[in-house]
């Protein structure tokens, strides 16, 4: 095994955020803050290995549990630390970034977590490009992997359906905070 094994949701979240980061300057360049550019870059790579975080507590939860592998644990986690944020007064408007990223952060796990995690798709692709290729590509028709009490059958949908509820509710908050709560 590779010392990157475990690394590749740190990588691509890092290069998806960065792709994304140049495209919105390109489009939308009064809407990002530049100056804030790391701190974005560090909530992503939290949000990108967030999920796994159920490694810690496998004899409870096991990995790639329901609770972390689903928006219920990343919603737990803005209520708990940005709900007092909100209520106290300690409120910026930075701190809206700070949910969105977190939670395309999140999305993006769950997302990459579609690929069966035997091993690396990183590794693979630093050995050699076209391997990775084309284990994705045979990746895609398989199983994604041992979501706890989630039937094989469902896992993919269980996994997109949550991904993809985490970018819209990244995108609603976002706008909730930026038009009713400024």
């Amino acid at each position: 095994m590779s010392i990157l094994n475990g690394w590749d949701h740190v990588f691509l979240t890092t290069v998806g955020f960065i792709v994304s980061w140049i495209v919105l300057q390109f489009f939308f360049p009064t809407l990002l803050p530049a100056a804030f550019s790391f701190w974005f870059l560090l909530v992503a790579w939290v949000g990108g290995i967030f999920p796994d975080f159920d490694i810690h507590w496998k004899p409870v939860l096991g990995h790639r549990s329901v609770v972390t592998h689903s928006v219920l644990a990343p919603l737990f986690i803005i209520g708990l630390f940005f709900a007092p944020v909100y209520f106290f007064g300690w409120w910026t408007p930075i701190d809206r970034f700070f949910i969105t990223v977190f939670l395309l952060g999140c999305a993006s796990h769950l997302f990459l977590d579609l690929a069966p995690s035997s091993t690396s798709v990183l590794n693979r692709f630093l050995k050699n490009p076209f391997e990775a290729f084309a284990y994705i590509e045979k990746s895609q028709r398989a199983p994604p992997g041992n979501i706890t009490y989630i039937p094989k059958k469902y896992e993919r949908g269980w996994l997109i359906g949550n991904a993809i509820t985490l970018i819209v509710i990244a995108f609603v908050l976002y706008w909730v905070f930026l038009t009713v709560f400024p």
